[in-house]
């Protein structure tokens, strides 16, 4: 599979509509070609974010009957006590795809727009789009799907961080974790800025730890925080959350790194097992 190939069918991967034959090249593709999954994971994190961020309410009757007025006056109306139901059948063909039209376009309307009205609520949408949590989210997903591999593979936590040295600007954690195998790590970049990724076994789960710079996320230039982790950072110094799939993720920060695991455990039981391997020796 090519890229012009492969950007066909981002759209149709997200929404996981591809065959297995395909499936098994796009991923392929992904693996082998990081411009190509950048895009990839571009657009999943703009679905999650849909997914996640933008609440939906029912178009009020009064916007349906506008709608209806003034494109189609011959529709006939049929209300009962619960709902208000539409019949077109007198109408011509292209007047009800017109119809059909307009009402998607309203539900889209009222569905994207009035969220957008609060500006807290806008705020919140805009910032998820950079925000650590929900990239480190991401990125565990990209393991799962096997589109992000460990670069260096062992079980050494000397060994893993030899290979961080001199590669991010800040110390990466790679902690000895009890009931947990290290697998590997790896470095790549996100719109320039550097990201270190640490993977564990923990059983058949997957633990995974996303790691940048500290300063770089507190001043929002590139990845950010939201008001409720920076919050819980300055009080404690860490924040817990839950992910869409369930998986808990696990914020902390440590002199000049900042970190996030993502793993399918207990939230509690993330946490125990990071702070009892939070020593220097695993910096």
């Amino acid at each position: 599979m090519n890229c012009r190939e492969f950007n066909r069918r981002i759209t149709p991967a997200v929404d996981g509509r591809l065959t297995a034959s395909d499936q098994e090249s796009f991923l392929e593709h992904a693996g082998a070609c990081a411009r190509c999954r950048r895009e990839y994971e571009d657009e999943r994190s703009i679905a999650l974010l849909i997914r996640t961020r933008i609440s939906r309410a029912p178009v009020p009757s009064a916007v349906l009957e506008a709608i209806l007025a003034g494109t189609c006056g011959t529709a006939s109306r049929v209300a009962d006590s619960r709902t208000r139901r539409f019949t077109l059948r007198h109408t011509p063909s292209g007047a009800r795809a017109a119809v059909a039209f307009m009402l998607a376009l309203a539900a889209v309307a009222w569905f994207t727009v009035r969220p957008a009205s609060d500006p807290e609520v806008h705020e919140a949408a805009v910032a998820a789009v950079d925000d650590i949590v929900r990239q480190s989210v991401t990125n565990y997903e990209a393991v799962l799907h096997g589109t992000m591999v460990p670069q260096v593979v062992s079980d050494s936590p000397d060994n893993v961080r030899t290979y961080f040295h001199g590669k991010t600007g800040f110390p990466v954690y790679v902690p000895s974790m009890r009931e947990c195998t290290l697998v590997g790590g790896g470095v790549d970049e996100y719109h320039g800025m550097r990201l270190a990724h640490v993977f564990y076994r923990h059983g058949m789960q997957l633990i995974y730890l996303c790691q940048a710079c500290r300063a770089s996320v507190m001043q929002g230039d590139t990845l950010r925080l939201s008001r409720e982790a920076r919050s819980d950072l300055d009080r404690t110094g860490w924040h817990c959350c839950t992910a869409p799939d369930g998986a808990a993720i696990v914020l902390w920060v440590r002199g000049r790194t900042i970190c996030a695991a993502v793993a399918p455990l207990n939230g509690e039981h993330l946490m125990a097992h990071l702070a009892e391997a939070d020593e220097p020796a695993a910096w």
